[in-house]
């Protein structure tokens, strides 16, 4: 079952720049004494309206804008979408979003429920988890949500989904149960483990809030179907997931475990089949070279950047992988660029490292 992600970038607005000086998203800042909130004992509310008091100040607005060149001109591109408020340092306020709101934002601003809106700084991100984290600073005390244990979660439990759909209708609440756990759900070009749940859920609502009746934090929304005439297939990373994936963001700068062969791939057909290409190398080990066909990795054949990545979910850093290739080159003619394989495959083996780990702060 393929799902698509919904991307808050479909949220634009356009607009002709002459100047686009300053319009950075921070980055390696350190992060001292994250104090983050976990699930301990607490009351089961009776009501949606119970639960909404308790945690709708932890959830905000997110507003993006990122530089494009469409004709030879320069645009901004504004999108939207949602964060929740987990964690605070000395200085800043941290919020987990998805990696595919802030994906490729010059700049971030954050607005809270009070009407509040601050300067934010991208602290780390992962694509693979479809998490981000991003920090403000704030002159007023903002809440923190407490996270809650997604394992513990039951079929058909009450849940409420806070976020901002559509980007300008932020605090928008709403109620649904937990369909299914374990959905494994084709997430752009990564598979993933997520929650499901008829909560409605819009473009804007990515990065929001799923919580439980306990008022705790179980989910950050990321996901739902896109096929006219299909409703309540709505979908979100899990919690602990979450969780982890926060904390690595926040101490490593990167996912711990989350293995790469150091190349950069497209795709492209060849004959009526999809193939996987190496369209940068600067970062293997000598192995690979541009324009390499990806044929197999420890022997699972390779047609996409999807298959490369869940060959990859299987591998952790340090580990010798088996590779096997189609050397490849561009061939340039009169009639355009096309890319010629050699008939026979090239196998060796190469260690695979820690994600991120070179780029780190």
């Amino acid at each position: 079952m393929k799902i698509r992600r919904f991307f808050v970038s479909g949220i634009a607005a356009f607009a002709v720049i002459a100047c686009l000086a300053g319009c950075s998203a921070e980055k390696g800042f350190e992060l001292p004494a994250v104090v983050s909130y976990y699930s301990a004992e607490s009351t089961v509310y009776i009501s949606a309206t119970e639960v909404v008091k308790e945690v709708a100040d932890t959830v905000v607005e997110i507003s993006t804008e990122s530089v494009t060149t469409k004709f030879g001109r320069q645009y901004i591109v504004s999108g939207a979408g949602s964060g929740v408020i987990v964690g605070k340092s000395e200085e800043n306020y941290l919020i987990v979003t998805n990696n595919h709101v802030i994906d490729g934002a010059n700049e971030i601003t954050v607005r809270t429920r009070s009407g509040s809106e601050l300067d934010a700084k991208l602290v780390a991100t992962d694509e693979s988890a479809d998490i981000a984290v991003i920090a403000v600073s704030s002159d007023q005390a903002l809440k923190l949500a407490v996270w809650g244990d997604s394992d513990d979660l039951q079929i058909a439990e009450d849940l409420i989904a806070i976020g901002n759909p559509l980007g300008n209708l932020g605090g928008t609440v709403t109620e649904g149960i937990l369909s299914a756990m374990g959905r494994t759900i084709t997430v752009g070009n990564f598979d993933m483990t997520l929650l499901q749940t008829d909560a409605a859920i819009n473009p804007g609502n990515s990065g929001g809030g799923l919580f439980n009746m306990r008022g705790q934090l179980i989910g950050i929304v990321n996901a739902k179907t896109s096929e006219e005439g299909i409703e309540g297939l709505c979908f979100a990373i899990p919690g602990n997931a979450a969780r982890r994936a926060f904390e690595d963001l926040i101490e490593h700068g990167y996912l711990v475990g989350r293995a790469t062969l150091s190349i950069e791939l497209a795709e492209a057909t060849l004959s009526g089949n999809g193939i996987a290409y190496v369209s940068a190398a600067e970062g293997a080990d000598g192995n690979f070279r541009q324009y390499d066909k990806l044929s197999k990795i420890n022997g699972l054949e390779i047609t996409s950047i999807l298959d490369y990545n869940r060959a990859m979910a299987t591998i952790q850093p340090g580990e010798e992988v088996t590779v096997e290739v189609y050397r490849g080159s561009l061939v340039q003619s009169m009639w355009g660029n096309t890319l010629s394989f050699e008939s026979s495959p090239i196998t060796f083996s190469v260690t695979a490292v820690q994600y991120g780990a070179e780029k780190s702060r």
